[in-house]
Order: C-alpha cells, then sequence, then structure tokens
C-alpha cells in the first residue's frame, strides 16, 4: 500500500463549513427551510418548520414520516408514537425525556407545542433518537439526515468526482487552508491501485464521541474492502474522514489439546463487570505461576483483536502450554462503549477507568484462585497495556513481574507525533499532502506541548489533540511511565519487533534500556522480521497497516520465550 493513502485518509481531517455562533433569536413568525436527507420536504400549505426564540420547531408528523417512521398520536396518554421496523420511541408530550424500545430514555432539550392542529417538536428531539440535525442561522435552513444518508452522501461525492463541490460545500475554512482540493482528489483515486472501482457502502455503525456523531462502515471496492470512519458535529459538519484497510478473518485455531479454558468475571459485584477467559493446562500439580494480559489502545475483546490478529488468544494458548495460566478479558470501552466514549465521559474519561482499574481487579482474582500461585502473578501489556505497566503495578497490582510487549516510556503524544511524521517521510516531496499535513501535525504537537500548563478544568474543556481528548493526554502524562519504570526493582522483561511502525525499535527499545539501566531484573528482547504484534510479516503492504491486513498468529518463539522468563523466575 502506498504511505500516500496512509496520510490522506487516516490523518487529514475533511470539515464542512462554520460552527455554531451564539444563538440567534428569532420572533415565531420566522420560517425556516427543511430538508430530510438531502431533499427538500414537502409539507402541506401552514405546516412549515419554524423558530421560535432560538429554538428550531419542526412538525413531527411529516419529518418523521419522511425518515420512514410510522408516527402515531396516542390520545389517552397525550404521547407521540414513533416506529420503524427495529425501533420504537414514544415521548409524552409537554415531558423532557424521550423513551427508546421501552427501555432506555433519551434527553431531550425543549418541549412540543401544538400550533394549527399540528405537533411541533425541537430539531434536537432527532438529534436525541442519534440522526443527523442542523441549522443555518444566516439562510434560516434545517436539516435531519440519518447516518447512513449522510455517510452515502460523502462517499457518492467523491467517487462522482465532485472534489471541488466537497471542498467548496462541505469544508469549514480551517480544513480548507490544510487540504486543497487536488490533495482531496489524490487521496481518493490513489485507492484505485490498491482497491480497485469503488462499489458500495454497508450499513453504518453510530455512536456519540464528544458531542460528535462518529459513522462507521465498510466501503466495497472492487479488490477489497476498506473500514470508513467519518465524524460529524453537532450542525452537521464534518470533522474527520478516514479510510484503513478492512480486517480480514482471523486465522482460526482450535483451543489445543492439554488445555482448558473457563469464563470468569472481572469485577464481578462492581459497576462494569467484564467478560474473561481463563485459559489453564488441563492437568498440573501444585500452584501455578499465572498472567494478567492488558490492551493496547482502542476498544478490543479479550483476544486483542486487531484487524486479522488475535494476538492474546495466541499467547494464552502458548503460555499454558508451558505450564502458565493466564487471563484476558474484554476492554471496559468494549464492554461499555456508550458509557465510556458518549458526549458527557469523553472530557472525564482516562486510562485509569479504560485500564488501569481493571488490570488490578483482574491480578486480585487471579490472587484469589486456590489453584494459582498468588506470589507469581504477572502481568504481560502490549502497546499502551505496556506503557502502563508500571502505573498498573504502583497503583495495587503489586506483580511479581511485568513484560512490557511493544511498549514505550514516552509520552503517549510524542508516540503519535512521530507515527504521523514517519508517514509524512515517506512522501514523495512532490505529493501536495507532505506540506499541508506537516503544518498540522506541527499545530497539533503545538497543543500537545501547552497540555502540562493546563489546568484539569482547562484540559477538560480543550480541544483533541491528535484526535485524542485533551484531558486523556494530560492526565496520563502526570503518571510518567520512566519515572515510575525507574523505581522497579522487580523483574520486567521488554519485548521489541525490529519491524515496529507504531513503536520505534530504533528509539523505545533504548530508551527502555536507560530507563532500566539500574535495575539488575530487567531483560530485553528484539526481534528481527516482527512488527508491532509480534507477526513475520515481508509481504506487499510491509510497513503500512496493511499488513495487519493477513491472517497470521504471533511468532511462536515470542511466546516461548515469555513462558520461559516466567517460568525461570517461578523457579527462582
Amino acid at each position: 500500500m502506498r504511505k500516500g493513502l496512509s496520510l490522506i485518509m487516516i490523518c487529514s481531517l475533511l470539515v464542512l463549513g462554520g460552527l455554531w455562533g451564539s444563538p440567534v433569536v428569532h420572533s415565531a413568525e420566522d420560517i425556516a427551510g427543511f430538508s430530510v436527507n438531502f431533499e427538500n420536504l414537502k409539507v402541506p400549505a401552514g405546516v412549515s418548520p419554524f423558530v421560535d426564540g432560538s429554538v428550531i420547531m419542526v412538525p413531527v408528523r411529516p419529518v418523521g414520516e419522511a425518515l420512514g417512521y410510522e408516527v402515531t398520536y396516542i390520545k389517552e396518554q397525550n404521547s407521540l408514537l414513533m416506529k420503524s421496523d427495529e425501533l420504537e420511541y414514544v415521548y409524552r408530550l409537554g415531558g423532557s425525556t424521550v423513551v427508546t424500545s421501552g427501555k432506555g430514555q433519551l434527553a431531550l432539550e425543549g418541549k412540543a407545542v401544538l400550533k394549527d392542529n399540528r405537533i411541533y417538536v425541537p430539531l434536537s428531539f432527532f438529534g436525541a433518537l442519534g440522526l443527523i440535525t442542523s441549522f443555518d442561522a444566516s439562510s434560516f435552513e434545517a436539516a435531519v439526515i440519518t447516518p447512513q444518508k449522510y455517510a452515502d452522501y460523502v462517499v457518492g461525492l467523491l467517487n462522482a468526482g465532485q472534489y471541488e463541490e466537497l471542498w467548496q460545500d462541505l469544508f469549514n475554512t480551517e480544513l480548507k487552508r490544510l487540504v486543497s482540493i487536488s490533495a482531496l482528489q489524490s487521496g481518493w483515486e490513489s485507492l484505485d491501485g490498491t482497491y480497485g472501482v469503488y462499489v458500495q457502502l454497508n450499513p453504518v455503525t453510530t455512536m456519540q464521541v464528544k458531542g460528535q456523531t462518529v459513522i462507521q462502515a465498510t466501503a466495497e471496492f472492487s479488490k477489497g474492502n476498506l473500514s470508513m470512519i467519518i465524524t460529524v458535529d453537532n450542525n452537521a459538519r464534518l470533522t474527520g474522514l478516514r479510510f484503513t484497510p478492512a480486517a480480514a478473518p482471523a486465522v482460526e485455531r482450535e483451543l489445543p489439546e492439554g488445555l482448558t479454558e473457563e469464563t470468569v468475571v472481572v469485577g464481578e459485584g462492581t459497576a462494569h463487570p467484564l467478560k474473561g477467559i481463563l485459559t489453564l493446562p488441563e492437568h498440573s500439580s501444585g500452584r501455578l505461576p499465572s498472567v494478567v494480559l492488558v490492551h493496547g489502545s482502542g476498544s478490543t475483546d479479550h483476544d486483542e483483536t486487531a484487524f486479522a490478529y488475535k494476538p492474546f488468544r495466541d499467547i494464552a494458548w502458548g503460555l499454558a502450554q508451558q505450564g502458565i495460566a493466564v487471563l484476558r478479558y474484554d476492554k471496559r470501552s468494549y464492554t461499555y462503549p456508550k458509557e465510556f466514549m458518549g458526549d458527557e465521559a469523553a472530557a472525564s474519561f482516562t486510562v485509569k477507568e479504560e485500564t488501569v482499574d481493571d488490570a488490578i481487579l483482574a491480578a486480585g482474582l487471579l490472587k484469589l484462585d486456590k489453584r494459582l500461585d498468588p506470589g507469581h502473578v504477572y502481568l504481560a501489556g502490549h502497546s499502551l497495556g505496556g506503557m502502563l505497566a508500571p502505573r498498573i503495578d504502583a497503583d495495587g497490582g503489586d506483580f511479581a513481574g511485568l513484560i512490557l510487549l511493544a511498549g514505550s516510556p514516552r509520552k503517549l503524544w510524542e508516540i503519535v507525533y512521530d507515527q504521523n511524521m514517519n508517514v509524512i517521510d515517506g512522501l514523495d516531496d512532490s505529493n501536495p499532502l507532505k506540506v499541508q499535513t506537516r503544518s498540522a501535525i506541527d499545530g497539533e504537537l503545538m497543543k500537545a506541548k501547552a497540555l502540562s500548563s493546563l489546568s484539569t478544568e482547562q484540559a477538560k474543556q480543550a480541544p483533541a489533540v491528535f484526535g485524542i481528548p485533551a484531558f486523556y493526554l494530560q492526565e496520563m502524562q502526570q503518571h510518567d511511565t520512566a519515572e515510575l519504570a525507574r523505581r522497579l526493582a522487580k523483574p520486567v522483561l521488554v519485548m521489541q519487533g525490529a519491524d515496529d511502525f507504531q513503536i520505534f525499535a530504533g528509539t523505545d527499545f533504548p530508551l527502555w534500556k536507560e530507563v532500566l539501566k539500574n535495575n539488575p531484573a530487567a531483560e530485553f528482547k528484539q526481534y528481527p522480521g516482527l512488527n508491532h504484534f509480534f507477526v513475520n510479516y515481508d509481504g506487499a503492504g510491509a510497513g503500512t497497516t496493511a499488513e495487519y491486513n493477513v491472517p497470521d498468529i504471533v511468532d511462536p518463539q515470542v511466546i516461548t520465550d515469555m513462558g520461559a522468563w516466567i517460568n525461570a523466575q517461578y523457579s527462582h
């Protein structure tokens, strides 16, 4: 895969128009134009949407029906019922919540009104249902769009070659400065050589993250698939667009003979219980050493499934074959995505809730198991999990030893900056993206360097840095990985793939040696030819995320070395 693809479709932000300004107040006589799914809404005379103060009011029946809902007024309950094949919403007139499919409730800003025997609801009613809404105060034009139609429209403009229209109509001023029409065109057209002709966009999924709608779908091309992720603000403005290789199915494997697996619960009795899998040798005598596997970044399952890999499955089985019990579990943000990645949580969500607390609970679970030796519980953390391992240990994990798999003692934003610059440096000087994106990345770097000067409240309100919430990064750097690691006197094994382009063998591996130089129990192993997931790959697309899409397993030598190291500590 060309590195140009990785850059424009992963690093570039493609944005629509300006943001909301201060609310504009109008009388109730002002009428707003209205569209549904990019089509003008046709309504009977006298039934148009209107602006009441700073609230846009829309006739619920024609809008709901245009969106494909059956809309019914239940007189006995003074309620509105909106039904589709899959969803049902009930709104009691005069209330401030919408009941979804008889279960959850959605908060609603404003209340319905009756005008000329028609029920009007605030535009925010449809936003609460997960639809995309907008209002242009200068033209008095409002809109409601389903996430599927929005995504289809964006990719449709790209596929039709209407780059200038997309740029003129949908980009905001800042993104027009960063991404030219020619850069947009070259980014989309660069897909053709590797993935072929665009075919269709599959059904989308959505979630709310820090006030924005994140839409994900698989885009099918004639030679392969790509995952498309777009991010939309609260005025239907596109704030992000990226394409990444869609994952092929991971290598299917059966549990090896001589092993057994049990389903357990990490954090049982807490507000966030997590499904876990404990892998054990089927026949053993005496108490066993054990390992907690701690995930990298992102919302991942107990196998740490990423693209076409299942690294935690491979490690768990390989270690259990060496007489070591292994606990792996679903990440909290994987099990409770809306709770931990939604609007309200995003500003205060940190690695403590995402990773640290659950790893400590997992260690406690192993220490209580009578089949296992409580004095020989180890942590093996991959990527972000490796970075956080010293903190998890210090905050209560109290492990017998730590295995750091492709971790780093540096700040997270430093690594993200290097990852982006690595892609930029690989571009031809003639590529217009090179200068434009370098400028954008340098701007993000300036924001990152300013994090330490912000108060907690300022960080919670600050814009994202490299697409990561500012407070998340600030809180993480307040628990300095290098400083915590310097205090370690227990056994530590640092493992690094030489071909890792996410954590750099030439930078991070030597830094670990420097940080741990006073720890005589620290050991270091580097593996030629292995990538970030400790998979050996040298085919097409090597050095880009394309290689992660080729199904494979963790190199057996890595797992053998892990097991030998743990058993050596145990024998002592």
